[in-house]
C-alpha cells in the first residue's frame, strides 16, 4: 500500500533538510550535530552574510535553482528556513519523490539560470558584469555584495554602469543616493528608468581560461628553477615585486589577486613579456570557494606547489573608534584564516613534492603602537603567532614556515595614511640611517627565506624596517599645537 501523499511530502522535507545541512557542512566544515533546523544562523552558529552567501550558492547548484529563489540575509535565520524555501521553489508537493544528483565542482563551469519575467533585465547586467570584469558568470548572483563578496571595487562598478547605460540607452544613471551593492538592485534601478522593460537575451560570456604558459628552458644555476610559487595579493605594490623576483630567480609564479584583477594580469603578463613563466588566478582568501578554485588549478594545471608567499592583507587605517566590527572581520578574515587555509590547502600539495617554504607577511608595528595601524598591527600580530604555529605543525612534512614583519615601505599604502608627507618625513628622521626601507627590501628577505640558505630557519619572525621599530620617536603621532 503507497504513503499517503502528506507523508510523502514530509518524507521529501526531511531529505532537503538534510541535504541542506549536508551543504552547510561542507562550506563551514562544522559538525553536522551543531548544524540544526532551529540554530540562529549568526547568533548561535557565527555564520556571517559572506558564509551564508557561500551556502546559498553551494545549495542551489545542489538543488538546480537560481540563487535568487533563495533566503538571504535577515530572511535565512536557520537552516530550517532555507530548507523550506527549497521545498517551496521546488514543487515538493507536486513532486514527492525527489533525486537530486550531485554537481561536479568545476573550476569554471557555468550554471545556464531562468531568469522570472519579473527579472528580465537581471541576465543583460550579469552578461555586462562578467564581460567587464570577466568573471566566470557562476559567481554572479543577483544578492552576492559586489565589494565584499566579489571585489568589485567602485571604479570598475562605474565601469560597468557606463557599459550598461549604453547598451540600454538610459539617458541617465540611478542616482548616487541610491545604494546599488546588488546586481539586482542595479537591475531593478534600470528598470524604472525604462518606458518599458525591452525584451532581453541572455548574453553567454565566454568563460576566461587560464593556461599555463609554455615552460621556458630549465635553467640550474637559477635558486628555484623547476619549482612553482604562490604569491596572494600580487597585483601590485610588495606582492608583485615578489613575484616579478622569484620569476627572475626562475620558479613558475602564480600571481593571484581579488580588487586588483586587472593589475595581476598585468603583472603576470609582465614576467611572461621578460621571459618568466607566469599565470594569473583571481580569488580572494577570504572566500572558501575562491580558494577551492585556486588551488584545484593549481593543482591541474601546475601539478603541485613548492613556495607560498602569504601576501594578501586587509585592515582599516585609522583610529580605534573609526574601525567597526566588520573591518575587523574582514581583517581577521583575510590575514588570519586567509592564510591558514592557503597554507593547510599548500600542505598535500608541498609534501607530495617532498616538502616546501611558506613566508608570511606582518608588519613590525605589531608589537609596537604606531597611530592608525591599530586594526593590521592587532591582526599581524595573530599572524605572527599563527606562523610559529604552523612552523611546528607543518614541519613532519618538510615544510618551512616563516613571517618578514616590514616596517613602513615607500609605495601605495603609505599615502593612504593621514598627512602623509609628514608621517614619513617624521618616520624617516626616527629611523637610524635615515632612510625607510622599499618593497626590494622586503623582497630580498623573503627570497632568502623562501630558498635554500635557510634551510634551518623555521618559525622566525624576521623585521625588516631599518630599525625603525627599535625607536620612540616617530611612532607616536605628532603632538597638535594647542
Amino acid at each position: 500500500m503507497s504513503a499517503h501523499p502528506s507523508q510523502q511530502f514530509v518524507t521529501a522535507s526531511s531529505n532537503i533538510l538534510e541535504q541542506v545541512r549536508q551543504c552547510a557542512a561542507s562550506v563551514t566544515r562544522y559538525p553536522l550535530d551543531i548544524l540544526t533546523e532551529h540554530a540562529q544562523l549568526e547568533d548561535e552558529l557565527g555564520i556571517d552574510s559572506v558564509k551564508l552567501a557561500e551556502i546559498a550558492a553551494v545549495i542551489a547548484r545542489e538543488f538546480h535553482l537560481p540563487p535568487d529563489r533563495l533566503p538571504r540575509n535577515g530572511k535565512a535565520r536557520t537552516l530550517g528556513a532555507i530548507a523550506g524555501a527549497v521545498t517551496e521553489a521546488l514543487g515538493t508537493a507536486q513532486r514527492p519523490s525527489l533525486t537530486v544528483a550531485p554537481v561536479p565542482a568545476a573550476a569554471e563551469a557555468q550554471v545556464a539560470i531562468s531568469a522570472p519575467a519579473t527579472t528580465d533585465l537581471l541576465p543583460r547586467v550579469r552578461a555586462v558584469f562578467a564581460r567587464v570584469t570577466r568573471y566566470p558568470e557562476d559567481l554572479l548572483t543577483p544578492h552576492a555584495d559586489l565589494e565584499d563578496e566579489l571585489g568589485i571595487d567602485s571604479v570598475k562598478q562605474a565601469e560597468v554602469m557606463a557599459v550598461l547605460m549604453k547598451e540600454l540607452g538610459l539617458g541617465e544613471a540611478p542616482k548616487p543616493s541610491q545604494r546599488l551593492r546588488t546586481m539586482a538592485a542595479i537591475a531593478d534601478a534600470a528598470r524604472a528608468l525604462l518606458p518599458a522593460a525591452p525584451a532581453v537575451a541572455e548574453v553567454r560570456p565566454r568563460a576566461p581560461v587560464h593556461a599555463a604558459p609554455a615552460p621556458l628552458a630549465s635553467r640550474m644555476e637559477l635558486p628555484f628553477a623547476g619549482k612553482v610559487a604562490l604569491v596572494t595579493g600580487s597585483g601590485k605594490g610588495i606582492g608583485r615585486i615578489i613575484a616579478t623576483r622569484l620569476a627572475r630567480a626562475g620558479a613558475t609564479v602564480v600571481v593571484n589577486s581579488f580588487h586588483s584583477r586587472e593589475d595581476g594580469e598585468k603583472t603576470a603578463r609582465d614576467i611572461v613579456d621578460a621571459g618568466g613563466k607566469a599565470l594569473h588566478l583571481w580569488g580572494s582568501v577570504a572566500q572558501e570557494e575562491h580558494l577551492e578554485r585556486l588551488f584545484s588549478a593549481i593543482r591541474e594545471q601546475l601539478g603541485g606547489l613548492d613556495l607560498l608567499v602569504c601576501n594578501a592583507s586587509n585592515g582599516l587605517i585609522g583610529p580605534f573608534d573609526r574601525i567597526a566590527p566588520r573591518d575587523w572581520d574582514k581583517a581577521f578574515r583575510t590575514c588570519i584564516t586567509g592564510t591558514y587555509e592557503c597554507a593547510m590547502r599548500a600542505r598535500p600539495l608541498m609534501a607530495a613534492r617532498g616538502g616546501g617554504s611558506i613566508v608570511t607577511m606582518s608588519t613590525s608595528m605589531s608589537q609596537r603602537y604606531m597611530h592608525d595601524l591599530g586594526c593590521q598591527g592587532v591582526v599581524k600580530a595573530g599572524v605572527e603567532s599563527l606562523t610559529r604555529y604552523l612552523a611546528a605543525e607543518l614541519a613532519p612534512d618538510g615544510i618551512r614556515t616563516n613571517c618578514v614583519s616590514a616596517g613602513p615601505v615607500h609605495g601605495e599604502l603609505l599615502g593612504m595614511f593621514p598627512d602623509a608627507p609628514e608621517r614619513v618625513a617624521r618616520w624617516e628622521s626616527a629611523t637610524p640611517g635615515g632612510r625607510l626601507c622599499t618593497a626590494d627590501d622586503v623582497a630580498d628577505v623573503t627570497e632568502l627565506l623562501l630558498g635554500p640558505k635557510t634551510q634551518r630557519v623555521n618559525g622566525a619572525i624576521w623585521v625588516v624596517d631599518a630599525g625603525l621599530s627599535g625607536t620612540v620617536d616617530g611612532l607616536l603621532p605628532a603632538a597638535r599645537a594647542s
